[in-house]
């Protein structure tokens, strides 16, 4: 087998990400007839077929999708190396990518977010909002730093570590307009609730109580994010499900109220999800000054 040509496998990973010749060509600014002479001399050195090639498109072979796969490797390790030797030499200049959802942002990431920030202004630090499955992804293949996320977390990956935090108290809350008074987890059949959305672990945690006590609830409102929760709660639209934090200054000031229910509600459990060995020196700073582990 000949020198690979670097070049060519660059061109290989664009054409394999793109699934066309032409769009890796606009993308690559390099021509369409280059691009296939560039895949053609390749398959050459490597004696294979990387594309099956149609008039509907190009697909990869089974072969294209070992060298596809050893690339995008590659690829997620070398991004890691750039990160460690900016913080190896100076880590004030460095960055910081952490994978968490805007609810724990808010209820309790942003406070050492900005407490980090004092200390170093001039890191930069990148928040990447996704689907705890999709954060689990982007940490194995090294383009995040660390995850944020809530109970229960779905691992399917060796080498990822789940380590718990802190709690966070969960409750019901109503708008101060509203003549609502349900005492118990029953009561709740009868009223209109609205619900963080299914795939979330906030209500994932509900459910199951109301499963296991075989209580039916059918949200009349549901939504990704908890300001649009509180927004309709405090338009007397229903009894809303919230995280404590996320409402305690507006229950202090009076413009919502807590349901009270005679029921402990599941607290969320927050916890950092790490590959030890991926760590660069700025993210092991972030750990040690602002993750108090609080469980």
């Amino acid at each position: 087998m000949n020198d690979l040509n670097m070049n060519s496998l660059k061109i290989f990973l664009e054409v394999a990400n793109s699934n066309s010749f032409l769009e890796a060509s606009n993308k690559l600014y390099v021509s369409q007839p280059a691009i296939s002479k560039s895949m053609s001399k390749l398959e050459e050195d490597l004696n294979v077929t990387l594309f099956y090639r149609a008039n509907k498109g190009i697909s990869l072979t089974p072969s294209g999708e070992i060298l596809y796969n050893y690339l995008k490797k590659a690829e997620d390790l070398l991004l890691t190396c750039q990160r460690e030797l900016t913080s190896i030499n100076d880590i004030e200049e460095s960055s910081l990518v952490i994978g968490v959802q805007s609810h724990i942002v808010r209820n309790y990431l942003m406070n050492k977010i900005d407490d980090f920030r004092l200390k170093h202004p001039k890191i930069k630090i990148e928040l990447i909002d996704m689907s705890t499955n999709q954060l689990l992804e982007q940490l194995e293949s090294r383009k995040l730093d660390f995850v944020i996320d809530s109970t229960p977390i779905d691992n399917v990956y060796n080498n990822i570590s789940i380590t718990p935090v802190c709690s966070l108290k969960t409750c019901f809350i109503k708008s101060t307009k509203s003549k609502s008074n349900p005492k118990t987890l029953e009561d709740l059949e009868k009223e209109n609730i609205i619900l963080p959305i299914a795939r979330s672990s906030l209500r994932k945690n509900l459910n199951k109580i109301f499963d296991d006590k075989g209580i039916f609830i059918k949200p009349v409102l549901e939504f990704g994010t908890e300001d649009l929760i509180i927004d309709s709660v405090r338009r007397n639209l229903g009894l809303g499900y919230v995280v404590e934090p996320a409402v305690s200054y507006l229950v202090e000031a009076g413009i919502v109220e807590k349901a009270n229910i005679e029921y402990d509600f599941p607290e969320m459990e927050i916890n950092i999800v790490k590959i030890d060995t991926n760590l660069t020196k700025t993210a092991l700073m972030f750990i040690e000054e602002e993750i108090e582990y609080e469980i």
